[in-house]
């Protein structure tokens, strides 16, 4: 993985670039596309109840979440059904609901696939036994968070007082007594906020962050948003398939090469295709286009 961080810039010359970034940018237009198509589509089916578009797993999934935020929010058992569908409506929740499935999802499949434990990674694990005292305590939050994740993404369910805190605050605001709720509320202690904590202390050595198969998928997409300059939904939506451009572009600007994000993109799409021309993208100019091409806040919908 670590191989090819520093290949050469192949055929560097100004049309060869410029027909690199061509190609590159029509990918991502088309996984845009797919993207804003994501919204509408999971507020038809959750309307509506056709799942022929989306797998069952992930609408299960999020249908759960959405009834078990209501029964958080109403926890007398009272109004849940008229709550749902005002959580539906609340801008962004659809999207970081989404991710979550998806985040899910990703990380099972890699267990199933080759053995990746969705909690302890075996970076997870190099962290906890690190020698410095505040890493090593901080990678004990994150990995403690991250286990109550895991289990409650088998039951299908999400912790309220995970959701970050715009979102916290709309959903909480449903709640008859909104202040009951909002008491222990502390953004800093969810499981985003220690990964995002966790990645960023790493420095220099974020790099091994973005390697897939060691750092597992919660910490990977941390990395991946850092290093794209993406929101964390975001980063987990280029771990997709048919968003294979947005990935790429997103681990060169995080400084990997061509061999390095071919691994990371066959394990994630082993039928996939990797984007040509990658490797006449300087990771600079990776990081531009990213943000050239960036999707609007909550997926657009």
């Amino acid at each position: 993985m670590r191989d090819g961080l520093n290949d050469p810039i192949g055929g560097d010359s100004p049309k060869a670039r410029d027909s690199a970034e061509s190609g590159l940018r029509l990918c991502v237009a088309r996984g845009d596309a797919v993207i804003g198509s994501v919204g509408p589509v999971l507020r038809h089916l959750l309307t509506h109840g056709d799942q022929a578009l989306f797998g069952d797993d992930i609408m299960a999934r999020l249908r759960a979440m959405l009834g078990d935020l209501a029964r958080q929010v109403a926890p007398d058992g009272l109004g849940v059904a008229d709550l749902t569908p005002r959580l539906v409506d609340i801008p962004g929740l659809l999207a970081h609901l989404h991710g979550l499935a998806l985040e899910w999802s990703t990380a099972v499949r890699l267990q199933d696939r080759i053995g990746l434990d969705p909690v302890l990674s075996p970076l997870m694990q190099a962290l906890v036994a690190s020698s410095d005292a505040e890493t090593s305590a901080l990678a004990m939050q994150a990995l403690a968070a991250q286990a109550r994740f895991a289990q409650g993404a088998r039951r299908m369910q999400l912790a309220l007082r995970e959701l970050p805190a715009e979102l916290f605050h709309d959903v909480s605001a449903l709640a008859a007594e909104p202040q009951d709720l909002r008491a222990g509320y502390d953004e800093a202690g969810s499981r985003l906020a220690l990964l995002a904590r966790l990645v960023s202390g790493l420095g220099a050595g974020s790099v091994a962050a973005l390697a897939l198969d060691h750092a597992g998928v919660a910490l990977f997409a941390g990395a991946l948003a850092q290093a794209g300059g993406l929101a964390r939904d975001h980063a987990v939506l280029a771990m997709q398939e048919g968003q294979q451009a947005r990935l790429a572009l997103a681990l060169r600007a995080g400084g990997l090469g061509v061999p390095a994000i071919a691994q990371v993109v066959h394990l994630l799409h082993p039928l996939g295709a990797m984007p040509e021309g990658l490797a006449r993208i300087h990771a600079e100019r990776a990081g531009e286009i990213l943000a050239e091409m960036a999707l609007p806040a909550g997926g657009g919908w």
